[in-house]
């Protein structure tokens, strides 16, 4: 009779992590994308091909550039309206560059020789792999890649005390294209260090977001605003704030940001990236009842479903991954544009409850499989340095193989 019992509720837990009531931790659907770029090890990056290695130099020299030479002006974007956006959004084939990646990818405190020559050779290589989207971390931290009004420079992609005589978003922006990849601006909207957040809740946070995408959108050729899952923060900072309300204040932003980029460029793309976990992604903010089912929010949905089908839930193996997905695709009952986030991260990664991703070495080719047979549009990897490491070779090899890639 126990046994019977046990077997029951672990059913019952299983049933409750499908349709999103389970307890968040159950899952460990509280890890995003940059939280685990942090946590990872430091590995050197594999070198793909030999002529792919990155160059190195000493540090940043030169003048600086100053926000009064940025190519966004308030008054006078870019015509932005007349080039040709390539839109990936019916085969996406992406991944992730975050600001994690950018020491691994040669992108880290260059002179802009150097940072434009690694910029190509990354961008070669993703070539190589068939990526036909890259969405870059822009605005990782409160701070920026680029000459900004708003934003400091990135501390994340230069010494602090030092300041680039270059435009690195240029650079990207025009490599990307020059290679064929779609170019998607990557942004943490509320995100003030590591720890706090600026408030949703305020008017003038929304302002401060608007203004940056304006910055982005208008200044540069880029393809698309993207922005993860780092709304409201699940560190008691906006505590006693309820879920309804979180999502009222989140949603006034992105339906700002949506009419604003729009309003830029009708054709430029505006989407967002939630945790995988339905109950977690509503939690913080994150309403997607109505971003999936109604107009003028974002033009596609990109659920984070980081894990395997060889998951150990309470002592019984459950596909998270398969399970997941399914639950997605329920709630988007207006078939809107759909892309799956997968976890090339954990390729070869040991994990107590994930156990598939050290069972199997052909997870990403199947999951890519599984999306595509479910009427999704793609996919991305989180994220770039991990596509090069060392525990996702024999994954990447499958996934190559699987492209066709010789």
């Amino acid at each position: 009779m126990c046994n019977l019992f046990k077997r029951l509720a672990a059913v019952w837990l299983i049933v409750a992590v499908t349709f999103g009531f389970a307890p968040v931790c159950s899952v460990r659907a509280e890890e995003s994308a940059d939280d685990v770029g942090l946590a990872g090890s430091e590995v050197n990056m594999e070198s793909y091909f030999e002529q792919y290695d990155f160059d190195e130099d000493d540090e940043v020299i030169g003048g600086e550039l100053t926000s009064s030479d940025a190519s966004y002006d308030a008054s006078e974007y870019q015509d932005t309206a007349n080039y040709s956006i390539k839109n990936t959004l019916g085969n996406m084939r992406g991944v992730w560059v975050s600001f994690c990646d950018y020491k691994n990818m040669g992108l880290y405190n260059k002179s802009k020789n150097t940072f434009t020559k690694n910029v190509d050779k990354m961008f070669k290589k993703f070539k190589k792999d068939k990526i036909n989207t890259v969405f870059f971390h822009v605005c990782p931290c409160n701070d920026a890649v680029y000459p900004s009004k708003t934003l400091k420079w990135s501390s994340y992609m230069f010494k602090s005390s030092k300041k680039p005589s270059y435009d690195p978003l240029k650079i990207l922006v025009d490599k990307s294209h020059a290679y064929g990849i779609a170019f998607h601006a990557w942004i943490n909207p509320y995100r003030k260090t590591m720890t706090s957040s600026y408030n949703p809740g305020s008017e003038a946070s929304t302002k401060r977001i608007v203004k940056i995408v304006r910055e982005i959108a208008g200044g540069y050729k880029v393809d698309g605003i993207h922005m993860d899952d780092y709304f409201y923060p699940n560190n008691g900072q906006f505590k006693g704030v309820s879920a309804k309300t979180k999502k009222k204040n989140v949603n006034k932003m992105v339906k700002k940001v949506y009419s604003t980029v729009k309003g830029i460029n009708p054709r430029m793309i505006f989407g967002i990236s939630p945790a995988g976990n339905v109950s977690y992604a509503k939690s913080i903010g994150c309403d997607l009842n109505t971003w999936l089912n109604k107009k003028g929010y974002i033009d596609y949905i990109l659920p984070q479903i980081y894990w395997s089908d060889n998951y150990l839930l309470h002592g019984f193996k459950y596909k998270m991954y398969t399970n997941t997905l399914k639950h997605w695709k329920k709630l988007n009952k207006s078939n809107k544009t759909m892309v799956i986030g997968l976890a090339i991260y954990r390729a070869g990664v040991g994990d107590s409850c994930d156990r598939g991703w050290t069972k199997s070495n052909n997870v990403i080719v199947t999951q890519i499989k599984q999306q595509k047979a479910a009427g999704c549009k793609g996919f991305v990897l989180f994220s770039s340095q991990y596509m090069y490491k060392k525990n996702g070779k024999k994954e990447m090899t499958n996934y190559r193989k699987y492209m066709g890639i010789a």
